[in-house]
C-alpha cells in the first residue's frame, strides 16, 4: 500500500491510496476463509468447503468484494489519518467497488482531505492583552445577593398571597404552555412547575415570567427541549413560538440568616464555618465576577492568537460542523457562523497544543466535564457505547480548558498579578489547580476548582 498526498488551496489535499494487486488478493482470501468457517453446504463438511465453490457463485463472491472495499476504505483511511502531515479534520474518499479484476490489477482510493497543522513560528504564549482590574464587591451587591439567596434556600410557602400580586424571582411558579412541535407539526402541550430565577432554566423564561399575574396568558418565543425521535439518542434545544398560561403562584419566606449560612458553609470546610454569612456572599459574588472577567480575557487571547498566526482553514470541516448543528434541530439563521468559525479552530489549536505540550488532565476535571456532559444531554444509563463516547468528550473537553487555562496564564496584561500573583484574587478564592499541570502519577486527583467560566465549546464534535 502507497500513500500519496498532494497540496491543493489552503488547508485541502489530494490523496491517493494504491493498494496492489496482492493487497487485493491477500483481503479477498481472508474474507473468503472467514466466510467458509461456518459455511453448512452439503457434501462437505462444514469448514472445509474449498475456496472455489465461493468463487464460482457470484452473489458469495458480491458479498466478499462488499467486505474487502469496506476494510480497504477504513484501510485507507487509518493510513492517511497517520501520516505526519497535519491532523485529518475532514476526510471525503471518492466511492470505489472491488472487483474480480483488481485482485489482477490492484486498485486506488483517492478524495480529497483537510489537514489542521500549526504553522511554523506559531505564538500562543505570552499574548499581551487589554488591561484587566480586580474585581471587587460593593456591600449594596452583599445585601442584594443574600435577598436573593434567601429566598431561594427557603423551604417554607407564604400563606394567602393577594390575588393581584406578580411574579418575583424566587417564585415557585406551575405554568401550561404549548408549540408546534417542529418534527410532527402536530400541537404540543404540557405542563411545567420552576424556580423562576433558577440558572438552571433559560433566562429568556424568567424574563418572560417576572411581572405577571396568575391567569394571564401571552405568546413568547422561548428555548425548549425537544426529546430525541428513537430511544438512546439525545434531545436536543430549538427556540420556538409558545403559548404560555400562569397557573399558580407560591412565594417562598425567606430563609433565616442562621439558614442561609448553614446551606452556603457545607462542603466548604472550617475557614467556612469561621467566616461570617457576609464573608461567604462576597466569595459567592467574587467568584462569579472573577470567573466572567476570565472568560472576558479568554475570548480576548482567542482573537489575538487567532490574529496573530496565519493559519489554514479547514472550511469543509467547518461547514460540516454547521451542517451538523442544522441537522440537530438549530435553525440555520440562528446559528452564528463566524463563532462556529473561531470555535472550531480553536479547538483544533488546544489539541495540536496539548498533544505537543503532552498535557494530561486530573481525574477531577475530567468527572467535572462527564458530568456537565450528563447534564446537557441527559444521562446515557445502560447504554454503553454512549457512556464511553461520554467520556472521551469528557476527557477532550477537560483537556481543552487545561491547555486554554495555561494559555491565559501565560498571557501578559496589566492587572495579571492581581488575578494570577501570590496573593492574587485566584488563590483568595482557592482556586489553586487554575492552569496547573496535575503530576504525572496524579491520576486520581480531585483538586478541582469550583467555579464556572462558561465558555461552551461543544456542539457534539468528535475528531
Amino acid at each position: 500500500m502507497d500513500v500519496l498526498i498532494e497540496p491543493l488551496e489552503g488547508a485541502q489535499r489530494k490523496f491517493r491510496v494504491v493498494f496492489s494487486d496482492e493487497d487485493v488478493r491477500t483481503k479477498v482470501e481472508k474474507e473468503i476463509r472467514s466466510a467458509i468457517k461456518d459455511l453448512k453446504v452439503p457434501g462437505y463438511r462444514v469448514g472445509h468447503v474449498p475456496a472455489s465453490y465461493i468463487r464460482s457463485r457470484a452473489p458469495f463472491l458480491a458479498s466478499i468484494h462488499e467486505s474487502v472495499t469496506e476494510a480497504l476504505r477504513q484501510s485507507a483511511i487509518d493510513a492517511l489519518v497517520n501520516e505526519d502531515s497535519g491532523t485529518v479534520v475532514f476526510l471525503d474518499p471518492e466511492p470505489f467497488s472491488v472487483t474480480g479484476e483488481h485482485e489482477k490489477s490492484g486498485i486506488t482510493v483517492s478524495g480529497t482531505l483537510e489537514c489542521f497543522s500549526l504553522p511554523e513560528g506559531f505564538v500562543c504564549e505570552g499574548i499581551s492583552l487589554s488591561p484587566e482590574s480586580a474585581s471587587t464587591v460593593t456591600r449594596d451587591e452583599i445585601e442584594r445577593e443574600t435577598e436573593s439567596l434567601s429566598k431561594r434556600a427557603g423551604t417554607q410557602f407564604k400563606q394567602d398571597l393577594p390575588e393581584e400580586t406578580t411574579i418575583e424571582e424566587g417564585d415557585l411558579v406551575s405554568f401550561s404552555f404549548s408549540f408546534t412541535h417542529p418534527d410532527t407539526g402536530l400541537p404540543y402541550e404540557n405542563r411545567q412547575t420552576i424556580n423562576v430565577g433558577d440558572p438552571s432554566h433559560p433566562e429568556a423564561l424568567t424574563r418572560s415570567l417576572i411581572g405577571r399575574k396568575v391567569g394571564e396568558s401571552f405568546s413568547e418565543r422561548l428555548p425548549f427541549n425537544i426529546p430525541a425521535k428513537k430511544k438512546g439518542d439525545r434531545s436536543r434545544v430549538e427556540t420556538l413560538d409558545s403559548q404560555i398560561r400562569i397557573e399558580s403562584l407560591k412565594r417562598i419566606e425567606p430563609a433565616t440568616r442562621e439558614e442561609l449560612f448553614k446551606a452556603l458553609s457545607a462542603g466548604q470546610g472550617e475557614e467556612a464555618d469561621r467566616g461570617t454569612l457576609e464573608d461567604l456572599v462576597e466569595k459567592r459574588i467574587l467568584e462569579r465576577k472573577v470567573s466572567e472577567a476570565l472568560t472576558r480575557k479568554l475570548e480576548e487571547l482567542v482573537l489575538e492568537v487567532l490574529s496573530r498566526n496565519s493559519i489554514a482553514v479547514p472550511e469543509r470541516r467547518i461547514a460540516l460542523e454547521i451542517d451538523r448543528m442544522v441537522s440537530s434541530g438549530m435553525a440555520a439563521n440562528e446559528i452564528d457562523k463566524e463563532q462556529v468559525r473561531r470555535d472550531t479552530l480553536w479547538w483544533f489549536i488546544l489539541d495540536d497544543l496539548s498533544r505537543k505540550m503532552e498535557i494530561q488532565p486530573d481525574m477531577g476535571r475530567v468527572e467535572q466535564e462527564y458530568l456537565a456532559l450528563v447534564r446537557r444531554s441527559g444521562d446515557p444509563e445502560k447504554n454503553e457505547s454512549r457512556r464511553r463516547e461520554y467520556v472521551e468528550q469528557a476527557f477532550l473537553s477537560a483537556r481543552r480548558r487545561l491547555t486554554e487555562e495555561i494559555l491565559l496564564k501565560q498571557s501578559t496584561f496589566s492587572g495579571w498579578d492581581e488575578f494570577f500573583g501570590p496573593d492574587g484574587l485566584l488563590q483568595k478564592l482557592g482556586w489553586k489547580s487554575f492552569g496547573v499541570r496535575p503530576e504525572p502519577h496524579d491520576t486520581a486527583s480531585h483538586d478541582h476548582h469550583d467555579h464556572d467560566h462558561e465558555h461552551e465549546h461543544d456542539h457534539g464534535h468528535h475528531h
